[in-house]
């Protein structure tokens, strides 16, 4: 399989309500950023990037009007299906598969994870059609240990932990099977994809990430969002010469 000869289908998540944006009343992804949606930045990096070849959104339906008014007015030509997603991320996910079927692969990507260079994504696909679940990871830097109330229990080695970050990349009808498992089996919610394929004993790659490659989760993300926007360069490995 290789990028020119198969579909590839982008899935943004949007469905959140945003309940730890205590300052806005909007869900996160509408939240303005520099006067734009925030939803607007991650359809940008969809909306270039040659190989993929349409847009999945999934959203809450108490926002619908408004997500495709912002498809519509921006050019959003790749945004082919607006659907909504379901009570936990699990549910919105395979709301979007249903929708984005059938294709080769499946790009996941959470609607606020603005700064995913357009690199990693590509990177992450051409991975997934040799191993068909790839993400992209940060290392752990942190000193990490395993707690139970205010006591230490033990201390973890911190260079066997990574944190998962966007895209997830997925053959599609290896996702879509799993998710039907779950269903099936009515396994727990699973917050993120890897672990849904890891609890099936579906081995995922990784792909290292830029430290920038986050979701805008908080309040204070949204002022270090801000922040990052004013750099040009922003897709940019950070200095190794101890800047900060």
């Amino acid at each position: 399989m290789n990028a020119q000869r198969s579909k590839i289908t982008a899935l943004i998540l949007a469905a959140g309500e945003g309940r730890r944006f205590s300052a806005y009343p909007l869900p996160k992804h509408l939240v303005e950023l520099h006067g734009r949606p925030i939803i607007t930045y991650c359809l940008d990096i969809y909306q270039k990037i040659k190989i993929v070849d349409s847009i999945v959104l999934v959203i809450h339906d108490k926002y619908n009007e408004i997500f495709d008014k912002i498809a519509k007015d921006n050019g959003y030509t790749k945004v082919k299906k607006i659907v909504i997603g379901g009570e936990y991320r699990q549910d919105s996910i395979y709301n979007g598969l249903r929708a984005a079927g059938p294709c080769d692969l499946v790009v996941i990507q959470n609607g606020v994870a603005i700064f995913t260079a357009p690199e990693l994504i590509e990177s992450c696909i051409q991975k997934a059609y040799a191993y068909k679940a790839v993400t992209a990871f940060l290392p752990e830097e942190y000193t990490s240990f395993m707690f139970t109330g205010d006591k230490v229990d033990e201390l973890v080695d911190r260079t066997r932990l990574g944190h998962v970050r966007d895209p997830q990349v997925f053959s599609y009808p290896l996702l879509l099977s799993l998710h039907e498992k779950a269903r099936k089996d009515r396994k727990k919610p699973f917050t993120n994809d890897v672990f849904m394929a890891k609890e099936y004993g579906q081995d995922v790659y990784l792909v290292e990430s830029h430290p920038y490659n986050f979701k805008i989760t908080t309040d204070i993300d949204i002022r270090l969002a801000k922040t990052i926007l004013e750099q040009k360069d922003f897709h940019a490995p950070p200095s190794s010469k101890g800047d900060v």
